[in-house]
């Protein structure tokens, strides 16, 4: 085994360190931050459309949130949804698709621009071709949201309505209800995986970005649980924000969670390094 691969795992920490720095990450995941914001609130008026046309609640989609985002982010949301929802019908709901697109697409166009830093490549596409590239992802980025939003709440009545095409047995009744939550990191590690694949203007393998990927799911899930633990149990800020606590919170966690997508970028980055390393140390044994 060469000396690369027994210091990997030290290799990957002391550049993620540099690379925070001078790779302005924070600058990156602020810049998220701001459009993940912008687009939130279109995207929760698309996201009632959606989930109307397949009778689930939105309440229980809360619920399965409230799981992993802060208790104070979901709030806001809620007190949204209440005052809106009663004056919109849902066909004047669905149009919020189109502002969605476009304001999630910036999001994710900047993050484009944060992997093409994290490789230290030049953006040679087009402004066109990028910009529907952005948006295209942002369509799948939304539809892999309502799946992960929608598979927890397909429980007994979807089963029941399951089994009147396929014959269900207890054993598959259980083995759903653990399965459906793998479906779900499955998906997002497809939608995410393929974002980090296609986004920088560089050519990668498939499983050049597996590492990122994997960072990137499991950080972003320890950080909101994190993140909420802390705001569920320290609540000196109240003081400092008042009644924008909620929204500062919210901005908070969108920010952690850009940083999170930058730095996943970044360890693909480092692991495509890596095994270039490793190449030489093995041609020069």
């Amino acid at each position: 085994m060469s000396k690369t691969q027994n210091r990997i795992l030290l290799f990957m920490l002391e550049e993620i360190i540099g690379r925070f720095k001078y790779h302005n990450i924070s600058a990156y995941g602020a810049q998220l931050a701001y459009f993940f914001l912008l687009s939130l609130f279109p995207f929760i008026i698309f996201l009632i459309a959606i989930l109307s046309h397949f009778s689930i609640s939105l309440h229980g989609a809360f619920n399965i949130l409230s799981k992993v985002v802060p208790k104070e982010a979901i709030i806001v949301i809620n007190d949204y949804v209440e005052a809106y929802l009663p004056t919109r019908s849902i066909n004047v709901l669905s149009i919020s698709i189109l502002a969605t697109i476009w304001s999630a697409s910036r999001a994710v166009n900047a993050l484009i621009n944060g992997l093409n830093n994290a490789y230290d490549v030049q953006e040679t596409r087009g402004f066109l071709k990028k910009r529907l590239l952005a948006m295209l992802f942002t369509v799948l980025v939304a539809l892999s949201i309502v799946l992960a939003l929608t598979i927890p709440n397909m429980g007994m009545d979807f089963l029941l309505w399951l089994s009147k095409f396929v014959g269900l047995t207890s054993l598959a009744i259980k083995l759903w209800y653990y399965l459906r939550w793998f479906i779900i990191i499955f998906i997002l590690f497809l939608v995410l995986g393929s974002l980090y694949l296609v986004a920088p203007n560089t050519n990668l393998k498939f499983k050049e970005i597996v590492p990122g990927t994997i960072f990137a799911i499991i950080g972003w899930i320890a950080i909101s649980i994190g993140f909420s633990y802390f705001v569920n149990n320290f609540r000196n800020y109240t003081i400092v924000y008042g009644s924008l606590t909620t929204i500062i919170i919210l901005m908070i966690w969108l920010y952690l969670s850009g940083i999170i997508l930058i730095l996943g970028g970044e360890m693909n980055s480092l692991y495509s390094i890596y095994q270039e390393l490793n190449k030489k140390e093995e041609i020069n044994a």
